[in-house]
């Protein structure tokens, strides 16, 4: 009996168990402020991340979620192109300025300009030559009526009298500028060089979204999956140089030795990149993974609502429990927790903040949206 209860580890409580105790409040509703850390340096304004699965995140997804407050992780079932590809789509969908804006060599013809809009789904794109010294602009007006797709797009373009702005214009002069000359994209440069692009659908997303999850360059925010084997850190490497603002090393068992290796090995090569580590469910794998780097941990070992590795494996811990004793260990560390699973109901959530959770991750909610 004594080693049968050594073997117990004790009372486990699932949000279906909880209910939170209402208490005197002098705050209302609208005064709430719900912003919480995604991960050591990234705040989010609502704490709510989708999960990198493959029917739940992808470019349209994590878009919709940054401009809502919140953050998209990409699922991996994808190339590694693929996935560096949906990055850069998030993080040109809005912007205060373009820093890396889509262009198209003097060389080009009107068919490339036609296939990068509609690969990027833009409506213009600035011509540069070989040193990037801006050319032109072409937009979709010039190629609405072009029939000769093999036609040099320098033909076709807009080249003189370009409205341009220096670098460091602010968004309010930007607007100024684009409403007196009654155009929709201003045209950054230094001297004759391209250095960005500001849009005027850019600058009024800022105030129909104005809570949106955005970098300091006013791009939206996006973080992206990668796995512990094979081409996890050069995908991390891909990630990063298409602008990822996180990645997480997702992964059934998130409190092994082969996933610490890949934290040291993607923290060392860049040190800059905010990596959050999962799944976890206990304080022992909560305090390894935080001493080993990780900037935020997500909890959740099978709760989910298509997870098998409690009934496949017999492993697992329930997951109100499992975030309490996760947010007790690290309390005091800088290193958020990312409750993921077993949100079925929007009671859930803040029963999940309360716990002790920073965000909270949604699969099966958002699968169908």
């Amino acid at each position: 009996m004594i080693a049968h209860n050594n073997k117990i580890v004790g009372e486990g409580l699932t949000y279906d168990d909880v209910l939170l105790v209402p208490a005197f409040s002098e705050v209302l509703p609208r005064e709430v402020n719900i912003q919480s850390k995604f991960t050591r340096n990234i705040t989010i304004n609502v704490p709510i991340v989708s999960a990198a699965m493959d029917t739940v995140t992808e470019s349209r997804m994590a878009i919709a979620m940054a401009r809502e407050g919140g953050i998209g992780v990409l699922h991996k079932n994808m190339t590694i192109e693929e996935q560096a590809t949906k990055v850069r789509k998030v993080k040109r969908a809005e912007s205060g300025m373009i820093i890396d804006p889509v262009t198209l060599p003097t060389s080009a013809t009107v068919v490339d300009a036609k296939n990068a809009m509609r690969e990027h789904s833009i409506g213009g794109i600035p011509i540069v030559d070989d040193n990037g010294k801006l050319k032109g602009i072409v937009t979709n007006r010039d190629l609405r009526f072009e029939h000769h797709n093999d036609r040099p797009i320098v033909e076709v373009m807009t080249s003189e009298n370009l409205i341009t702005a220096p670098v460091g214009t602010s968004l309010k002069d930007a607007e100024i500028i684009l409403q007196e000359n009654k155009i929709e994209k201003l045209l950054i440069v230094e001297g004759d060089k391209l250095e960005g692009l500001i849009t005027f659908r850019d600058i009024t997303k800022v105030t129909q979204k104005p809570i949106a999850n955005k970098d300091s360059f006013g791009r939206l925010r996006v973080a992206a999956a990668i796995g512990v084997t094979g081409d996890a850190v050069d995908r991390a490497e891909a990630l990063v140089n298409a602008g990822v603002d996180a990645i997480v090393i997702d992964t059934a068992h998130g409190h092994t030795k082969g996933v610490v290796a890949v934290l040291k090995e993607i923290k060392a090569k860049f040190p800059q990149l905010e990596v959050i580590v999962g799944n976890i469910a206990t304080a022992n794998a909560a305090k390894y993974l935080v001493e080993a780097g990780a900037d935020a941990v997500k909890v959740g070992i099978g709760p989910g609502s298509i997870c098998t590795t409690r009934v496949v494996a017999g492993v697992g811990f329930p997951q109100f429990s499992a975030v309490l004793e996760v947010a007790n260990a690290i309390k005091g560390s800088g290193v958020p927790v990312i409750a993921d699973g077993g949100i079925r109901y929007t009671g859930d959530i803040p029963k999940a903040l309360a716990a002790g959770a920073d965000t909270v991750m949604l699969g099966s909610l958002l699968a169908g949206t």
